[in-house]
């Protein structure tokens, strides 16, 4: 489940950067998005991987930001899922843009969608990517900056960030956490898009 703010008005966010993800895996895999259960869209996709057949649902909430947690609640439920088998995808301020995180569960870190989740599953035992678009800047309010578009400087950084996520998503799917974390977590985009490596 990518996490964002549905509406024109902030497609474009930062705060919508786990929707870009999402989007851009229906759009490489040619998928549609359907109405859920609850607050959410979903889309269905089967993958298989040397005989190995596995169904995947890929979901965006309706009920912005704040209250993502109504949604998976209702995705969880619908599929009848286990909170281990829902990976968050979600902006973390936390982390420069070009960096990300994934990890088996965690705490919300100040996120107010992955502490919505985290409150209406009753666990944070969830397994998430954390997608940079740090830093804020001096004189500008989190919700100010995860709310605005990215400038040009960052688009360029951006396109590879939603590249690797979704090659990071499918091969999290056919693949043990751990061996995620080793081959991703040391990735730095904005490095490698200002020459410094």
């Amino acid at each position: 489940m990518g996490l964002g703010n549905p509406g024109k008005q902030y497609a474009n966010n930062r705060h919508n950067l786990g929707f870009m993800v999402i989007d851009r895996i229906a759009e490489l895999r040619r998928l549609q998005f359907y109405s859920g259960n609850g607050p959410y869209l979903w889309a269905t996709d089967t993958l298989s991987d040397s005989g190995n057949v596995q169904n995947v649902c890929f979901a965006k909430p309706l009920t912005y930001m704040n209250s993502s947690g109504v949604a998976a609640r209702e995705i969880l439920r619908q599929f009848d899922l286990s909170p281990e088998r829902l990976l968050v995808v979600y902006d973390d301020i936390d982390l420069p843009l070009g960096r990300l995180r994934i990890r088996p569960n965690g705490s919300a870190g100040g996120h107010k969608g992955v502490k919505s989740i985290g409150s209406q599953l009753q666990t944070e035992k969830f397994p998430r990517l954390r997608l940079g678009i740090g830093p804020q800047g001096d004189g500008v309010s989190a919700e100010d900056f995860v709310l605005a578009d990215f400038n040009e400087d960052e688009q360029r950084v951006l396109a590879d960030v939603i590249e690797k996520s979704t090659e990071i998503i499918f091969d999290y799917l056919q693949s043990d956490i751990d061996t995620i974390m080793n081959k991703y977590n040391p990735i730095n985009f904005r490095e490698k898009n200002t020459g410094i490596i």
